[in-house]
């Protein structure tokens, strides 16, 4: 190496830096070429200038820097060889070896310097050769610093080119064997002015960032109870950091624990200025909770809490956020209830995109909620010739058409609405009606006289059985109050003077002559479940056997799944029809009565929305319960009988469960032994659908 260059190349973080300058024409800026394992990589000149460099006598070195980003292709993860090389008579010559970049799994900070060696030293002649060596000093091109902070910079760069195993050795040695000796030695004699530097580093900003980069990094290894603690301990130290409340917000999610998710990414929604990131989350995790079994008023709350979110991101300045999230918006409105604020939510969407087929949908489900038939068939219409293969509307233009085509027949016939003291305008909702009738049973049927009441001992047999219509000689025909809101929740009623569709859906509300017995009467079978005939490995993992036991017994068979953001899809599995509905009961209660199922089978957390659906039906109702917790009335308690009376901690709803299937089975022997003991109902454990004997 001809001594009349001089210069350092370090490779830190992601570039080679360093100077170099030709000693004999300092004015002159050096032109070399970079070869990576004898691989030419680009030439380049020392011509940048370098930052905190006091110029030196006799060398203008304050423009001889260079900084080289390091390409992604040329790094192997192994010890690499790095040359400098300078023309043919230059005499520049410079080599070291260096790591480049991590290995697999690994990661370098910015920061950190894996290599570094010197070209050239004032001690050595012209003509000399100096050997490339890895330096341990300070770099030319900083400051000067005093000698503990050189001392300190040559240890961080030794503890850089460490391995990921040896890093990690240390500092638990260092833990283990220095710090905590250390703090607890000051603890022990009171030197809280020695003790007070090491507490400011592990409650500082230092701190703070371990914790969320440790827990960030074991949410990605899908390590989620280590991430939930790490966090939530961030989140608890540093109240005022927004990334620990998200992180802890989020890691919690993953564990299931939502209302402790919700608890800190409110906090992160509060500290965040001008962002949506943690409205973004809170929405999600709040559309998880709705998609659980919860009691009416907290799930009431929060669908309330989920559309305010989603107004707000809707209604966001960022323009991005705004598009993404004005259907999600519309499609809440339209899953509470709220018909009339979906349709203008919707509409929002499409004055500046009319073509939006989500938009359309959404509009067009609500318009049959509110019994605008017409306009919907219209919608479902205009989706098809935007997108002549969206399922859903194929699904739901072929059932409107159905239904206009039997009320076409079937008009000349509709009768008078029998509620004669309320004045009601002909297609007015039925919800609105029935808000003002106090009785349980009402009466549809123009000639009958008196009230529910007058026939309150005929009707309590049926009552006792939870039938929805009675038909008593003389008295006309009883409709039970719920049943007709159930219908009408479904969009299946409009008004009480529509006999056509009362006549229709007659046959599934009334008592049978005989006891429902499952297998007693054949037809069609729906297989309900959450994710429908597209499995993953959980409680459905006998769907398929199960959907073939069914169809042995005489059965058609249909999977549904109920998913809301795939609703209106369906194609078949195995050669048997499979469809999604929404997670609504009123969406499954439609399903099941517009295609005529006689048998509900209901598992993996379905059977509190097929009980709703079902209520005053006389359809067969088998429940797996394949999650224990749907039983219980506090998930968070480790006792599931009550310590005083024995009785089982059962949800409200598990009972109506109970009351109303006609087959209940489990699939785990701890379940059974919480059914049968608790509730005394005969519950077998089924790990599979066994086969029929020949």
């Amino acid at each position: 190496m001809s001594g009349q260059y001089r210069g350092v190349v370090k490779v830190t973080g992601a570039a080679i830096r360093g100077w170099l300058v030709d000693v004999a024409r300092p004015a002159r800026r050096v032109k070399f070429d970079l070869l990576i394992d004898d691989h030419p990589r680009g030439s380049y000149v020392a011509d940048a200038r370098r930052r905190f460099l006091s110029p030196r006598k006799g060398a203008d070195e304050d423009t001889h820097g260079f900084s080289i980003p390091i390409r992604k292709p040329w790094i192997s993860g192994a010890l690499q060889t790095v040359r400098i090389e300078g023309g043919d008579a230059s005499g520049l010559r410079f080599s070291m070896s260096v790591r480049l970049g991590p290995r697999a799994h690994e990661h370098f900070e910015d920061h950190v310097v894996s290599g570094q060696g010197s070209i050239g030293q004032s001690s050595i002649s012209q003509g000399e050769r100096a050997p490339a060596r890895r330096a341990v000093q300070p770099l030319d091109d900083e400051p000067e610093p005093d000698l503990r902070l050189a001392a300190n910079k040559a240890l961080l760069r030794q503890i850089g080119a460490l391995s990921d195993a040896e890093l990690i050795n240390l500092l638990v040695a260092v833990d283990r064997d220095v710090l905590m000796q250390r703090l607890m030695r000051y603890e022990k004699t009171g030197d809280w002015e020695k003790l007070a530097p090491f507490k400011r580093a592990i409650a500082g900003a230092a701190g703070e960032q371990l914790l969320t980069s440790f827990g960030r990094s074991a949410a990605k290894a899908h390590s989620h109870a280590l991430a939930a603690r790490v966090t939530s301990a961030a989140a608890a130290l540093y109240p005022a950091s927004y990334e620990a409340h998200y992180l802890a917000g989020t890691t919690k999610v993953a564990q299931g624990e939502f209302d402790e998710a919700l608890r800190h990414l409110r906090a992160a929604d509060k500290l965040e200025k001008d962002g949506a990131r943690a409205k973004r989350e809170m929405a999600l995790t709040l559309a998880r909770q709705l998609r659980q079994d919860i009691p009416v008023a907290r799930r009431a709350e929060i669908r309330e809490e989920h559309i305010a979110l989603l107004r707000a991101l809707s209604g966001s300045g960022d323009l991005a956020t705004h598009v993404k999230y004005r259907v999600p918006y519309a499609m809440a409105l339209y899953s509470a209830g709220r018909y009339e604020e979906a349709i203008l939510a919707a509409d929002a969407v499409l004055a500046p995109a009319p073509n939006d087929t989500r938009a359309l949908m959404v509009k067009a489900r609500a318009l049959v909620a509110r019994n605008l038939v017409g306009e919907a068939h219209a919608l479902y219409e205009r989706v098809l010739e935007l997108d002549p293969g969206h399922r859903g509307a194929k699904v739901n233009l072929r059932i409107l058409t159905t239904l206009v085509e039997d009320e076409s027949r079937d008009g000349d016939k509709t009768g008078v609405v029998a509620a004669r003291a309320i004045a009601v305008k002909n297609g007015a909702p039925l919800a609105d009606i029935l808000s003002r009738l106090s009785e349980s049973w009402i009466c549809i049927d123009g000639a009958a006289k008196g009230h529910a009441q007058d026939h309150e001992a005929e009707l309590a047999p049926a009552a006792a059985r939870r039938v929805g219509c009675v038909e008593l000689n003389g008295a006309g025909e009883f409709w039970r109050r719920e049943a007709l809101l159930g219908l009408a929740e479904s969009g299946l009623l409009a008004s009480l003077d529509d006999r056509a569709a009362l006549r229709r859906w007659k046959p599934f509300y009334v008592a049978r002559p005989e006891p429902a017995r499952l297998g007693a009467r054949r037809g069609l079978a729906v297989l309900t479940s959450r994710n429908g005939a597209d499995l993953y490995g959980g409680g459905e993992h006998f769907l398929e056997e199960t959907a073939e036991h069914h169809a042995r017994q005489g059965y058609d068979v249909v999977i549904l799944g109920a998913r809301p953001e795939r609703a209106g899809e369906e194609h078949k599995v195995g050669g048997r029809r499979a469809a999604f509905v929404g997670e609504q009961p009123a969406e499954l209660r439609r399903f099941v009565l517009e295609n005529g199922a006689s048998l509900v089978h209901a598992i993996s957390g379905m059977g509190f929305s097929a009980v709703e659906a079902l209520a005053f039906t006389n359809i067969a109702f088998v429940y797996g319960v394949h999650f224990w917790n749907e039983l219980l009335g506090d998930p968070e308690r480790s006792e599931y009988f009550d310590d005083v009376s024995g009785g089982a901690l059962a949800r409200r709803e598990f009972l109506v469960i109970l009351s109303r299937a006609t087959a209940v089975y489990a699939n785990s022997r701890y379940t059974q032994k919480i059914v049968e003991e608790g509730f005394g109902v005969r519950c077998p454990v089924l790990y599979a659908v066994p086969r029929e004997r020949s």
